[in-house]
């Protein structure tokens, strides 16, 4: 084994958080995944000194063979990169990231809702909680991530980043005394989630504690979307548990040096330029309604529970293709949309992280970028081809992540009709389920994952979330263009279609679907 080999086999098992693997161990049957891969694309690069792209761990998945290629692309030294420490991981005044920019543009149109823009997550809390202990430990979070401290204000048209001291302290609701029901409490929520944020006034980020009868209770954070994403709730929850059980918390480590950029800005808008041209056209999707107005304004959702058996062949036929749950569940998307659409060119808006890239790994804050999957279905009926082709799409996307999405669209200049967005119509996201595992004595636990919104951005919002017990697709469907029916329709095909992708039989396509009563994330379950 060439030593290059042996720093290789340590990178892995350090991404994969293993103890040792081989050199032909394979790293998505491992239990890695794009983000995984990303990071571990990152680091090996950082150490052996030529470029390393997601693509090539998707393509060169063991040691062995990463280390063929890199040895052919003039990359042995594993001590060839080093650089002074930046503060990659704060926000300064003035500076915006190319992403917060794009989104603080982006919501001063009429675009989509504008509660479409808040953060919630939904947290159920185990333990015996002391309202001034949690709010002593909520009131760290600011001081640790500059970036919930953080108001925008405008200068020349453009967003400015000024830190402030302007914290909210935790909101107590004592709901103890009363019998509420679900949908009661659900309507609870809702009114503090759609509490507007001043962005040039602050403070972005809020946490409130629900205490309900019987010794429940339930902690609720919300932040605005500029200084929140959904991987900075499962650090800010990991955060919490850990201050309020009086242990300290570790600094953030970020990478030295400036962020790495994946591919040059020229590269990476001619690879989008390649795939988007011509423009995606828009999909005839079943609306009941003609389109008016923008996009996700007012919203409900279609919640359905995906079976059991079919969740548990997930991850095989994800790591066969050498990806995350994301591809098939994304496969499956794009399978349904071409069969009711009868188009084999489909087109996705999905979030990527880009932390990693950034060296900003458990920082919080506004780290990912939209990027468009457009999806050739031309000939793809093996189900596993389509998975690979999704997964193929996804480290490209993450590779040319670089670009902008306002400046992807001004620079290729798509049409855009009233009411659509450039590029695609459809949303599709995977949202992982918060655990902070068990409470030590006199601690707290958390569980659960993001609170629905009433307003979107999108016509169609394909939203898996994974829980305690599963994973379970949220369809939230603009109302101005489809009835309940026709969502649970179009839900309903999804599933068939991954059925169909694992290999477990599932209703038809035209089957009727039950109307199932959205009753929230159920973040108890």
């Amino acid at each position: 084994m060439t030593d290059l080999t042996q720093d290789l086999c340590r990178m892995f098992a350090r991404a994969l958080e293993l103890e040792y693997v081989s050199d032909d161990t394979d790293f998505y049957l491992a239990g890695g995944h794009s983000l995984s891969a990303l990071s571990l694309a990152v680091s090996v690069e950082a150490a052996v000194g030529v470029p390393v792209r997601v693509r090539d761990i998707l393509e060169c998945a063991t040691p062995k063979l990463l280390a063929a290629r890199l040895t052919e692309a003039g990359g042995t030294d594993t001590d060839a990169r080093s650089g002074a420490s930046s503060d990659a991981g704060t926000v300064q005044d003035g500076a915006v990231s190319e992403s917060v920019r794009w989104l603080w543009l982006a919501r001063q149109g009429a675009h989509g809702g504008k509660g479409a823009y808040t953060v919630p997550c939904l947290l159920r809390g185990q333990g015996q909680p002391d309202p001034q202990r949690l709010a002593a430990a909520v009131a760290t979070l600011p001081v640790r991530h500059t970036a919930l401290r953080t108001v925008f204000v405008e200068r020349q048209g453009g967003p400015q980043a000024v830190v402030t001291d302007r914290v909210a302290p935790l909101d107590v609701v004592d709901l103890r005394d009363e019998a509420l029901a679900d949908r009661e409490f659900e309507a609870l929520v809702h009114d503090r989630v759609e509490i507007p944020f001043d962005l040039a006034e602050g403070p972005l980020f809020r946490a409130t504690l629900f205490l309900l009868a019987e010794g429940a209770w339930a902690l609720l954070l919300t932040a605005d979307h500029l200084v929140c994403d959904g991987r900075s709730l499962t650090v800010l929850a990991a955060e919490l548990v850990t201050v309020y059980g009086g242990l300290p918390v570790p600094a953030p480590e970020f990478a030295p040096g400036p962020p790495r950029s994946t591919r040059s800005r020229e590269e990476s808008l001619a690879y989008w330029r390649d795939l988007l041209t011509p423009p995606p056209t828009p999909l005839l999707l079943p609306v009941d309604r003609r389109r008016q107005g923008p996009a996700g304004a007012v919203t409900e959702t279609v919640a359905l529970d995906l079976d059991q058996r079919l969740t548990d062949r997930l991850p095989g036929l994800a790591a066969s293709a050498h990806a995350g749950t994301f591809a098939p569940l994304a496969a499956a998307v794009a399978s349904a949309l071409g069969e009711l659409t009868r188009s084999d060119d489909i087109c996705l808006g999905t979030p990527v992280d880009r932390r990693s890239l950034l060296g900003r790994d458990g920082a919080v804050g506004f780290h990912v970028a939209t990027v468009p999957l457009r999806l050739d279905l031309t000939g793809r009926d093996d189900p596993a081809a389509l998975v690979r082709h999704v997964a193929a799409r996804t480290a490209d996307a993450l590779d040319h992540s670089g670009v902008a999405f306002d400046e992807l669209v001004a620079t290729l200049d798509p049409p855009r009709p009233p009411g659509r967005g450039p590029f695609f119509d459809v949303w599709v996201a995977l949202y992982p389920h918060i655990d902070t595992g068990p409470a030590v004595p006199g601690g707290i636990s958390l569980r659960g994952g993001p609170f629905l919104l009433r307003q979107g951005m999108f016509e169609l919002s394909f939203q898996f979330v994974e829980h305690a017990r599963g994973l379970r697709l949220c369809l939230q469907y603009d109302t101005a263009r489809y009835d309940r029916d026709t969502a649970e329709q179009i839900a309903g095909r999804v599933l068939a279609q991954l059925g169909r992708i694992t290999g477990k039989p599932g209703p038809g396509p035209a089957a009727p679907l039950p109307a199932p009563a959205f009753q929230g994330f159920r973040f108890d379950t």
